[in-house]
């Protein structure tokens, strides 16, 4: 790592990473674009291929903290990938689909794989992604909402297109990580360093968005 690398890392009180999860399509990519960007692009869906990540700076609870969040494509193929990931993660935000039932059916699937391959204080939380999209709905909110319960979860419906409460769900893992450490934890990882290279592998375009 550069003098400059160093001197960027050592600005910030807290370096924290988050991973998103679940099925492809379901508007992991754009979700990451809104919260870190604000973006949207409808147009074109960009499918992930491995797993790539997006940087976003901010301050929260009067701190300086950077943010790394890790987005991981849905493929069974690229699953054993991810998983490399887990570990290192402090929080995972597990995404399905309200208007693709399959996509909510497979949630099982994803907890547990994080139960399995993460370390013991990382975070979670569901979010049921395009609710913009209510006409096509295939899942009750209240469905969402009781599967989160059941696993000690938080949840929000969100919407990638016109940012509903993508902010909030975002905001609201990094306050419970932020949170949930000790003193010595925190200091612990001030001295970690970030995974500066990802695993990437170019996206493809489809002709419908994600």
């Amino acid at each position: 790592m550069s003098e400059r690398d160093e001197s960027i890392e050592d600005y910030f009180d807290e370096k924290v990473k988050l991973m998103i999860i679940g099925e492809t399509r379901t508007g992991k990519t754009s979700l990451i674009s809104r919260y870190c960007k604000n973006e949207f692009s409808g147009s074109v869906y960009m499918s992930t291929m491995g797993i790539d990540f997006q940087i976003k700076n901010l301050e929260m609870n009067s701190k300086k903290i950077r943010l790394q969040i890790w987005d991981t494509a849905g493929q069974e193929r690229f699953r054993n990938i991810a998983k490399n990931y887990f570990q290192s993660s402090d929080g995972f935000v597990i995404v399905y689909d309200i208007a693709n039932l399959e996509s909510f059916q497979t949630l099982d699937y994803w907890v547990e794989e994080i139960k399995s391959n993460s370390q013991e204080l990382s975070k979670m939380i569901l979010v049921g992604n395009k609710c913009d999209i209510i006409q096509e709905r295939q899942v009750k909110k209240e469905e969402g909402k009781e599967y989160a319960k059941k696993k000690n979860m938080k949840f929000y419906e969100v919407s990638a297109k016109d940012g509903t409460n993508v902010n909030k769900a975002f905001d609201t893992l990094l306050k419970d990580i932020l949170n949930s450490y000790s003193p010595s934890e925190l200091m612990k990882k001030r001295g970690s360093k970030m995974l500066s290279v990802p695993i990437l592998v170019q996206p493809q375009k489809k002709s419908s968005c994600c």
